[in-house]
C-alpha cells in the first residue's frame, strides 16, 4: 500500500511542476518577444555607430598629432638651414676664400628625405612644401654656381641672402602659423604636444 501511496504523491507531485504552454500561444508573449529582438539589434547597432564614431575621431586626433610633429620638425630644419645659408654667405662674402668647395655648407635634410616616406607629408599644405621644395633647389643651385666659379662670391652670397630672407619672412612664419593651429585644435581635444 505504501507504494501505491508513493506513486499518487508523484503523480500530483508532477503535475505541480509542468509548464504551462498557453502563455507561449499568448499574443503578448510573441510581441514582447519581438519587441526585445528590435530593441537588442537597435542597441547593438547604436553602440557600433558610436564605437565608429569615437574610432574615427580617435584616427583625426593621431592623425592631427603626427602632422604637428612633422610640420615642427620641419620648421625646426628649414630654420636651421636658414641660419647654415646665412652663416656661409657672411663667411664667403666677408673672407673670400680660394678654396671655396673645402667650406661647403652642410645643411640637414634628415626630415627633409625622411618625408617621402610618411603618409603625412601631403596633408601637409602644398604651397609650403613647394616652398621648402625650392628653397632646398635654389640654394644648392647657387651654392654650386659659386663653387664652380659661375658666380661670383658676393653676387651668389647676396642671392642666396635674398633667398633666406624670403623664407624666413614667408615660408617659416606660414609654416609655424599651420602647426600651431594643429596645436590649439589638439589641445581643444585635450592632447598637449610640446
Amino acid at each position: 500500500m505504501e507504494i501505491n501511496s508513493n506513486a499518487s504523491a508523484n503523480k500530483v507531485h508532477t503535475k505541480r511542476f509542468q509548464l504551462d504552454n498557453g502563455e507561449l500561444i499568448k499574443t503578448s508573449f510573441w510581441v514582447s518577444q519581438i519587441f526585445m529582438i528590435i530593441a537588442t539589434i537597435v542597441g547593438v547597432y547604436l553602440a557600433a555607430q558610436e564605437g565608429l564614431s569615437q574610432a574615427i575621431t580617435f584616427d583625426n586626433l593621431t592623425n592631427k598629432q603626427n602632422n604637428y610633429y612633422l610640420r615642427q620638425a620641419l620648421y625646426d630644419e628649414v630654420n636651421d638651414n636658414v641660419v647654415i645659408i646665412n652663416e656661409y654667405a657672411d663667411f664667403i662674402s666677408s673672407n673670400a676664400p680660394y678654396d671655396i668647395k673645402s667650406h661647403h655648407p652642410v645643411m640637414s635634410n634628415f626630415v627633409w628625405e625622411n618625408m617621402r616616406y610618411s603618409p603625412y607629408t601631403l596633408e601637409t599644405p602644398p604651397a609650403l612644401l613647394s616652398e621648402i621644395r625650392r628653397f632646398y633647389m635654389q640654394s644648392a643651385d647657387i651654392i654650386d654656381k659659386i663653387e664652380g666659379r659661375i658666380y661670383g662670391v658676393k653676387y651668389g652670397a647676396g642671392l642666396l641672402k635674398e633667398l633666406t630672407q624670403e623664407v624666413s619672412d614667408k615660408t617659416l612664419p606660414a609654416l609655424k602659423a599651420n602647426y600651431s593651429a594643429l596645436a590649439v585644435e589638439l589641445k581643444r581635444n585635450d592632447i598637449f604636444v610640446d
